[in-house]
């Protein structure tokens, strides 16, 4: 079974997110939301910039992970704001290796 990058955290099996949709984990210092959607997945900083909400309440839907408490929008290929309604997330490299998910604790 092949191991994942040194440094990268385990998310949990492939067969939860897609239940869940959205799983988050902490490295100790941060929390990341990791994201199944569409049969991709996405990782992003699990605190909106706006007021500090949980995007792991959020949705993604045409490519844009939106806020549940204020609707803030941010762009899944790269964490930006596009409304310029807030500042922008940071996102994480997620792999899958066979039925595990794990996360790379290192923004992009």
């Amino acid at each position: 079974m092949p191991e994942a990058p040194e440094g990268y955290i385990k998310v949990g099996d492939m067969k939860r997110l897609r239940i869940k949709k959205c799983v988050s984990v902490s490295d100790g210092s941060q929390s990341i939301a990791v994201f199944y959607s569409d049969g991709n997945l996405y990782a992003f900083s699990n605190l909106c910039p706006h007021s500090g909400y949980a995007l792991e309440t959020g949705s993604i839907k045409d490519g844009l992970l939106t806020c549940a408490w204020h609707q803030a929008r941010f762009d899944v290929a790269d964490g930006t704001c596009p409304d310029g309604f807030t500042d922008d997330i940071d996102t994480y490299d997620v792999i899958r290796i066979d039925d595990e998910v794990w996360v790379n604790p290192e923004p992009r």
